[in-house]
């Protein structure tokens, strides 16, 4: 009986796993077929939804140029990082269509004061045979170069900063997209969990990770967030062991804070 109901319990959570993810990974054994979301939406709700899209979309697009600078420099080391980039190309490329998608269906005039219509669009995973990159396992990749900390650090920032962004639309009542929702929900999972990897990263720097300047010209897609008037959290300090050899670090004159 033990055994059934933990066979019960695994199937329940791999259930709820599921439909918790806004567009699941590509599987070769179902039709590439989009199922189209509706729900009610006023004017307020709409520009919930817009205001979101303008602020996230060109930031998601900042994190494919800075992936490819890191990328296309000869100074980057790490495997590890790389593949991460690459994985950030990968999956916001995506999520980028996603975005896309919504803006054109809530772009739409609403007629009345509120009305129903169509918000979103699931299924585009399947149809376009999407399979998430995964983050990199452990904390190997050979060693890690300056230019591999300036990476992880600038990163980790433009990271924060769509956290605020997720956690924004979220707390926002007018905020009623539930495919908008679930993908914050997603962005605020995996990019915490890309954040914490790219700084147990910045931790291997043979030198004090703290002393690596990170200038905000490496940061992109920021500008998409000031027309939201959304605030970009401050660039934060990499944490080191013992705190007593941390030293504090400049960043473009603010003073780098704790993780």
């Amino acid at each position: 009986m033990k055994s059934f109901l933990l066979s019960v319990s695994i199937i329940c959570l791999s259930a709820g796993a599921a439909l918790a993810a806004v567009e699941p990974n590509y599987t070769p054994d179902k039709p590439p077929v989009t199922t189209p979301w509706y729900g009610s939406q006023s004017a307020a709700e709409q520009k919930a939804d817009l205001d979101f899209i303008k602020g996230m979309r060109p930031h998601h697009a900042g994190a494919l140029t800075m992936s490819d600078e890191y990328l296309n420099d000869k100074a980057a080391s790490n495997t590890h990082l790389k593949q991460l980039a690459k994985g950030i190309k990968h999956n916001q490329q995506f999520e980028i269509g996603m975005l896309d998608r919504v803006e054109q269906l809530v772009g739409q005039p609403i007629k009345g004061e509120k009305e129903w219509r169509q918000i979103a669009e699931r299924g585009l995973a399947q149809k376009q045979r999407f399979t998430r990159a995964p983050m990199p396992t452990g904390f190997g990749g050979g060693e890690v170069t300056e230019r591999d900390v300036q990476f992880a650090k600038g990163m980790a920032v433009h990271h924060e900063a769509a956290l605020v962004m997720a956690k924004e639309y979220l707390a926002n009542p007018h905020a009623t997209n539930k495919y908008l929702r679930l993908m914050c929900v997603e962005i605020l999972t995996d990019q915490k969990m890309e954040i914490g990897f790219m700084n147990d990263m910045a931790r291997k720097y043979k030198g004090d990770p703290d002393t690596v300047k990170v200038d905000m010209s490496m940061i992109h897609g920021m500008e998409g967030m000031d027309h939201g008037g959304h605030k970009v959290p401050a660039p934060k300090k990499v944490k080191t062991a013992p705190k007593s050899a941390s030293k504090p670090m400049k960043h473009e004159g603010h003073d780098m804070g704790h993780h």
